[in-house]
């Protein structure tokens, strides 16, 4: 037992499996507690050699298979995560009894990503070189009829694994794509078996992992690369600077880096740590490791206080960190306290780990790089032809075009050293590398006498339009749009990885692109995202500022969203040319264009395994910085096509529109609608004043209930033949509101029209809308004028009675107002004047007394 643990722990591996453990629980016991941190699973066997044991480490997630729990010398467990799981069967088979297929059937029909260890004391020449028994036979027979999609290999094969023979009965059964032949048999530690230790290639998702941690001394690779530039200089003038120095060269800066880098693995990631901190998260491991291994009460009374402590000292730590923070900060200047909270904040994409195709998922690399090429492939796939006038028209302009660029070649894009500068010192300081070994840190790092080396082949590429091959060669990772790491093919986003020089190329040349389109104006003002001082906030601004001009005149505003799917991949070549055709775009920014984006392929790289290489005939590279500009301007002109929405907003390939009345169309409206019911009234009166309908000697009758009954508007007389001159009115209330109650008075007793009327002048699909606003009357009738009022009625005098203010009540009423302000004015103005006199008083007595002095 001791030399069994000696080797446990000097190997440490992550699964363990015991074979014939004799029935002896004071061992498992014993075995249970040395190793407190594996999951321990044993079972007793059917003979007295029998039982075997399973020990797993705790950071591996296991469970046992159900249905397989109380079966005697077999352990059947289901190791992994999600689409990383796989089956591990232990079994040991006693010389006089049959090896259980049927179980290992049933097991294999769960899951075919099984392997199989054990002691079957099975013979066969196909493994061992000693003489075949029965049990070797029926275990090659069932090897051989397995009805799985891989072949079942035996891993140690030919090995001793007996220490009284040659036999190799302790077998590794394992899938023919999880086999590996990296494998070692150990010396006997004095029972009748060898140890054997296999090294796998399963990757399985462990929470102790070993990290990569890299430490590159850039200040010595910056004193390298100067003393190395006069070399490069002159290779780069022999060589013409041409496509082939360049690629030697960036080979060189990528195998440069690595020299000067060293590669250290820890278990975990940990942020510096003061000494005493470290020396108090060593004593609360101590005290746990020996409380798990005695269970003593003082180790656990120790082990609680030490955790108390640690945790106030990492508090009081950082607390104290978070305030130094927060104190350097500028007070004009948050851009770095928002970046730290970025990575908090930011959401990262899942990583794909398995396709769903068919209701079935898919996780070996190899089906997946073939699933995502072929469905890639036909998304990038040259764009079908077909006989409308726009295509035929492209296809006439392309042709034309590469005549014009053959026969007259365009003026060179000139790029000079201040630009260079400027576009390397904007580039962020990545150390992720490109697919060509070169990062963003290199590039920033380059001294003068290299920038003067990358200067010179970069106007050399501008001059001839040829870039290094592989500049054109894009690898593919995909995203997946869903937080599911298990999903559809068409909800992932391919991301290509370009080289780091290709994308400083294109910055440069984006320089040239930008000014062009802001010198013609090419993009509406709508248009924001990837333009400078054109960004996200400005368009929800604008949005909630359009929003409320709707919501401050109580009226609704409809917002619609599209986007557009798989925008970038669509993008038409030749659609691009004939609208930059169109802009007159110069020609040396077509021929940059069509250099760039034409002959372009990809292959798509997943979990280090990669696809074949497949054209990409049309669409924009995502993860290019020339991408997004070209295709906001390949779509300048759709916001022409909404020309009657009032509120459009773009954000790179995303559209809003807000569909809701405009504060100066709404108020057009409203005054027209004034002016028509002013003018209703004015035909009425036959001039400019109104007669009001009450208190005078007018009033309206129903001429007859009918269809097309008329309101008809009479004078009122008497028998005294006097009457007033219309010009009285009703208390507080205006002409419009007194003609207001007369309408409606005298519409109550109007019966609703018939369906069948035909004399109306409202249709009968009329809607409710057009009655209402026209006051449900049917038409109105001028037949009232001055000249018959006053014929009929013929007034013998016209009485006027003026109400002036000055009444009883009037001057009570402001009587009592002076009064009540004067005790106001003389509570505040009497206690002064008494104060005043008293100081004069006592002045003119202070004098009196000094001149009799």
């Amino acid at each position: 037992m001791i030399e069994i643990f000696n080797l446990i722990d000097s190997t440490s591996p992550p699964i363990i499996t015991i074979n014939g453990t004799h029935h002896d629980e004071e061992s498992i016991k014993q075995f249970t507690k040395h190793f407190f941190n594996y999951n321990i699973f044993s079972i007793n066997g059917t003979n007295l050699f029998g039982g075997v044991l399973v020990a797993v480490h705790k950071s591996i997630h296991t469970q046992r298979i159900v249905g397989f729990d109380n079966i005697p010398n077999l352990i059947a467990l289901e190791i992994g995560l999600d689409n990383n799981k796989f089956q591990l069967v232990t079994c040991y088979s006693p010389p006089h009894e049959q090896i259980p297929f049927k179980i290992f059937d049933r097991i294999l029909q769960i899951n075919e990503n099984t392997i199989i260890t054990g002691d079957f004391n099975a013979k066969h020449n196909s493994w061992s070189r000693s003489i075949e028994n029965p049990k070797g036979k029926t275990l090659f027979n069932w090897l051989s009829s397995l009805q799985t999609r891989s072949t079942m290999d035996i891993i140690n094969k030919f090995i001793p694994t007996s220490t009284r023979s040659n036999a190799t009965i302790d077998l590794i059964i394992t899938p023919s794509h999880m086999s590996s032949n990296s494998f070692s048999v150990l010396p006997s530690i004095g029972n009748d078996h060898h140890l054997v230790i296999w090294c796998s290639t399963i990757k399985i998702f462990t929470a102790h992992q070993t990290y990569p941690i890299k430490r590159t001394h850039w200040k010595l690779f910056e004193v390298f690369l100067t003393f190395t530039g006069s070399y490069w200089n002159k290779l780069a003038e022999d060589m013409t600077h041409s496509t082939a120095f360049f690629t030697l060269y960036e080979r060189f800066l990528s195998l440069s880096i690595s020299r000067f880098t060293n590669v250290t693995f820890r278990k975990t990631f940990k942020p510096t740590l003061p000494q005493h901190i470290v020396n108090l998260t060593n004593e609360k491991r101590l005290y746990l490791k020996l409380f798990r291994r005695t269970y003593h009460p003082y180790y656990a009374m120790m082990l609680r206080d030490t955790t108390k402590r640690l945790q106030k000292t990492l508090f009081q730590y950082k607390r104290k960190l978070w305030l130094d923070y927060c104190g350097s900060f500028n007070d004009c200047d948050t851009k770095s306290f928002w970046q730290k909270a970025k990575r908090h904040f930011h959401s990262k994409s899942a990583p794909v780990e398995g396709f769903v195709i068919n209701n079935s998922t898919v996780s070996t690399p190899e089906e997946m790089c073939a699933i995502a090429k072929d469905y890639y492939e036909e998304q990038f796939a040259d764009h079908q032809h077909t006989q409308t006038d726009i295509d035929i028209e492209a296809r006439i302009n392309e042709k034309e075009l590469n005549e014009i660029l053959i026969n007259i070649p365009s003026n060179p894009m000139n790029i000079n050293y201040q630009q260079l500068c400027r576009v390397v010192a904007s580039m962020k300081k990545k150390n992720s590398s490109g697919i060509d070994g070169v990062s963003n840190r290199i590039i920033k790092l380059l001294p003068p006498n290299h920038l003067s080396i990358v200067l010179a082949c970069m106007n050399n590429f501008a001059t001839s339009l040829q870039t290094p091959s592989h500049w054109h060669i894009a690898k593919m990772i995909l995203l997946s749009k869903t937080k599911s790491k298990t999903t559809s093919i068409d909800k992932t986003r391919p991301i290509s990885l370009l080289p780091c020089f290709s994308k400083l190329f294109e910055k440069i040349f984006l320089i040239h692109f930008r000014r062009w389109i802001d010198d013609f104006a090419i993009l509406p003002p709508e248009q924001t995202g990837f333009r400078p001082k054109h960004n996200m906030s400005v368009r929800l601004v604008s949005m909630i500022d359009q929003i409320g001009q709707s919501l401050s005149i109580n009226t609704a505003a409809a917002a619609l969203f599209v986007d557009f799917s798989s925008a970038f991949n669509q993008l038409w070549f030749n659609g691009l040319w004939l609208k930059l055709t169109r802009l007159h775009c110069p020609l040396y920014i077509i021929a940059w264009l069509k250099h760039y984006l034409c002959g372009r392929k990809a292959y798509i790289d997943i979990k280090s395994t990669t696809s074949p290489t497949f054209e990409l005939s049309k669409g924009v590279p995502q993860g290019s910085c020339i991408g997004p500009v070209l295709f906001i301007v390949y779509h300048h002109d759709l916001l022409e096509q909404l020309s009657t929405i009032h509120w459009k907003h773009l954000f790179a390939d995303d559209l809003a529109v807000l569909i809701g009345p405009s504060a100066a169309s709404l108020q057009q409206s409203i005054l027209s609608e004034w002016i028509y019911l002013v003018q209703v009234f004015r035909d009425f009166s036959q001039g400019n004043g109104l007669i009001s309908f009450l208190g005078t000697n007018v009033e309206m009758k129903l001429g007859g209930i009918a269809p097309n009954g008329r309101i008809i508007i009479l004078p009122k007389t008497y028998n005294n033949g006097t009457c007033s001159c219309a010009t009285s009115n009703l208390i507080n209330a205006t002409c419009l509101g007194s003609l207001n109650q007369a309408v409606d008075s005298c519409i109550m007793d109007i019966l609703p029209l018939q369906l069948s009327s035909s004399v109306s002048n409202f249709a009968i699909n009329d809607q409710i809308e057009t009655i209402v606003n026209r006051a449900f009357i049917d038409f109105w009738s001028n037949d009232t004028s001055y000249e018959q009022y006053y014929t009929v009625c013929a007034p013998i005098f016209c009485s006027y009675v003026k109400q002036q203010r000055m009444n009883p009540v009037y001057a009570l009423t402001m009587l009592l107002n002076v009064f009540s302000g004067l005790l106001v004015v003389l509570k505040y103005i009497v206690p002064l004047l008494v104060g005043m006199a008293y100081k004069l008083r006592s002045r003119f007595k202070s004098s009196r007394v000094s001149s009799s002095y």
